[in-house]
């Protein structure tokens, strides 16, 4: 999977958020007013019509986008809009280019909305399907855009050879959205799919960052590696807190059975929003490396405050020790999981993330 990067704009003008053979949706920056609740009118018509020939679609529009329905297929329009109050034609905002609906071709032959879902610290997962009859052989030209009033569409990327991306850096809070086209010489004669779904890319609640407060850096181990507890957690549904030792027996016994599992789990999509973090009750360094090489998630570095704070919230009295929380608020869902059913529906249910 391929990551790239953000590159933000500020809106200023109406945009064209999609379009088929009988429809467009537009949007456009919010416009300031003294009043508490902004309400819009928007005016379209015909780009070959009169310059003054708009007609009113609505002036009792509150959010900062519209469908216009039952247009003509294969016709460019015009659209603009001002604050519901003003009497001014200045005060009207617009776009340069007219927007065009599909003709009947162009929609039956384009691709199929992409979907887009968060993964990890301020990213998504963005999955297509491939294009018919080769048309993708070239590869995929990818855009984006923010989901804010106005905001236009951008090109991340014109010619991705595979049919999933990893978008990082998604920094704004009401989302993006995401749309594909084949590249190549077929985009010359090929139209962007629809719009993704609006994803947002998970960041880690304060909560969580409050429990894990005393680890150094901000990092946990994966392995021998460090890596930062925001892009290690954040997006997670269910966190599980394990506190095992290699000097126990019961312990050297249940790892492996939650190490089975654990890698199962990693293959279906519950599975990514899960991770295990273990609290190592070792009583040296390098027990705790030796214990820790035969596990396949993440850990606490032995050295830490936080290994010692985290095992005292969860009130660690015996091992092993498996505390389930609610990866979004560190709530404690299930108090010891070992021997119970690894069942996450159940606790994203507790959790009221269904």
């Amino acid at each position: 999977i391929k990551s790239i990067a953000t590159m933000p704009t500020t809106p200023t003008s109406i945009a064209l958020v999609d379009a088929d053979a009988s429809s467009l949706t537009v949007s456009w920056p919010e416009l300031k007013t003294s009043a508490d609740e902004v309400t819009y009118e928007l005016q379209f018509r015909q780009s070959k019509s009169d310059g003054d020939n708009f007609q009113t679609l609505s002036s009792t529009l509150k959010s900062t986008q519209a469908r216009k329905k039952n247009l003509e297929p294969g016709t460019s329009y015009k659209f603009r809009v001002r604050v519901a109050s003003s009497l001014s034609d200045d005060d009207f905002v617009t776009h340069d280019t007219p927007f065009s609906t599909l003709t009947s071709d162009e929609e039956t032959n384009r691709m199929a909305a992409p979907t887009a879902e968060g993964d990890g610290n301020r990213a998504a997962i963005v999955r297509w399907e491939a294009a018919k009859d080769g048309k993708g052989a070239e590869g995929y030209e990818l855009q984006m855009r923010e989901n804010v009033g106005g905001s236009p569409w951008s090109t991340l990327a014109s010619n991705f050879k595979s049919t999933e991306v990893r978008k990082k850096n998604l920094d704004n809070v009401t989302g993006y959205q995401f749309r594909v086209r084949p590249a190549g010489d077929a985009s010359d004669a090929s139209v962007f799919s629809p719009a993704s779904n609006a994803v947002v890319g998970p960041t880690l609640g304060w909560e969580m960052k409050h429990l894990f407060r005393d680890l150094d850096d901000e990092t946990v181990l994966r392995g021998t590696n460090e890596v930062s507890l925001d892009d290690a957690l954040a997006g997670k549904d269910i966190v599980l807190l394990y506190a095992s030792a290699h000097w126990c027996g019961p312990c050297r016994q249940f790892t492996p059975q939650l190490a089975n599992w654990y890698r199962s789990m990693k293959t279906t999509p519950e599975g990514k929003k899960v991770e295990v973090v273990f609290l190592s009750a070792d009583h040296d360094e390098r027990s705790f490396r030796q214990y820790y090489a035969t596990q396949p998630w993440l850990a606490v570095p032995y050295d830490a405050d936080a290994r010692e704070g985290l095992m005292a919230h969860i009130r660690v009295s015996g091992i092993p020790r498996l505390c389930v929380l609610d990866g979004r608020t560190g709530r404690i869902l299930e108090d010891n999981a070992v021997g119970k059913p690894m069942d996450i529906k159940r606790w994203k249910s507790l959790a009221g993330n269904k």
